[in-house]
């Protein structure tokens, strides 16, 4: 679906319980990067709704958004990174990050909610009020930027290994100066083997915590940038039926 606010073409991958809606409605996961992860957050979810009152999970639509693979390096950058008035690219793993175009995640917002979410209450049997948003690295780093600019867009979000450390760690920063009303849950998870990306993602729950905010945080041992997303997907569906 091309999204109308900074004209490019997202892959949009849907999958639909088989199964009928609830009265209500089903409950929509957002899922970024989508072409990499929804396909394994739904199979993940269909295996364990089999046995679903020892899994604790429940039916849910999971709406994949994804970038052509040619893109992702640009795109995906820019796309989930926020506006700033300068952007400082770090030294990472021991190398000089490369500048890349920054700065679209509004516009990207105003694509989940201008269009993707319009399209599934047009077309899917979806529960408005349940809406969450899943995301890994800089995927993480949007969801809690999300969390901060757009509180009550979703229900819960869940932030995997997030980049708090772009540009000079801003995030942390917004978060000092953020007074927030009602926040809904906030889910964090960080692979042990991540290094600084574990205390970043310590240290953004431990603020958030003396502001009230109610955020789980789990570091899972052993586990790397990569291997964090099969190891704690069945936990982050149990956070979101919870």
């Amino acid at each position: 679906m091309k999204s109308t606010f900074n004209d490019y073409e997202y892959q949009l991958d849907i999958f639909v319980p088989e199964e009928a809606a609830p009265a209500e409605g089903f409950p929509v996961i957002i899922v970024l990067d989508g072409t990499r992860y929804a396909r394994m957050m739904h199979d993940t979810l269909a295996n364990q709704l089999r046995n679903r009152e020892k899994t604790g999970v429940e039916a849910a639509i999971i709406v994949g958004i994804g970038h052509h693979e040619k893109d992702i390096p640009n795109q995906r950058f820019y796309d989930f990174t926020a506006p700033a008035e300068n952007y400082k690219f770090p030294m990472r793993r021991g190398k000089e990050m490369q500048p890349l175009p920054a700065g679209g995640a509004e516009k990207l917002m105003q694509y989940i909610t201008g269009q993707v979410l319009p399209h599934m209450a047009k077309q899917y049997e979806v529960n408005p009020e349940n809406v969450s948003l899943y995301g890994h690295s800089l995927g993480g780093l949007f969801v809690l930027w999300s969390y901060l600019q757009h509180p009550h867009v979703f229900t819960k979000f869940a932030a995997l290994s997030p980049s708090i450390w772009w540009n000079e760690h801003e995030l942390l920063g917004i978060l000092q100066s953020t007074d927030l009303q009602n926040p809904a849950p906030l889910y964090i998870t960080v692979g042990g083997e991540e290094g600084d990306m574990v205390d970043d993602a310590q240290k953004f729950h431990e603020i958030a915590h003396t502001k009230g905010i109610q955020s789980e945080f789990y570091v899972a041992e052993w586990e790397n940038h990569a291997s964090i997303i099969p190891t704690t997907m069945s936990r982050v569906l149990r956070f979101i039926k919870a």
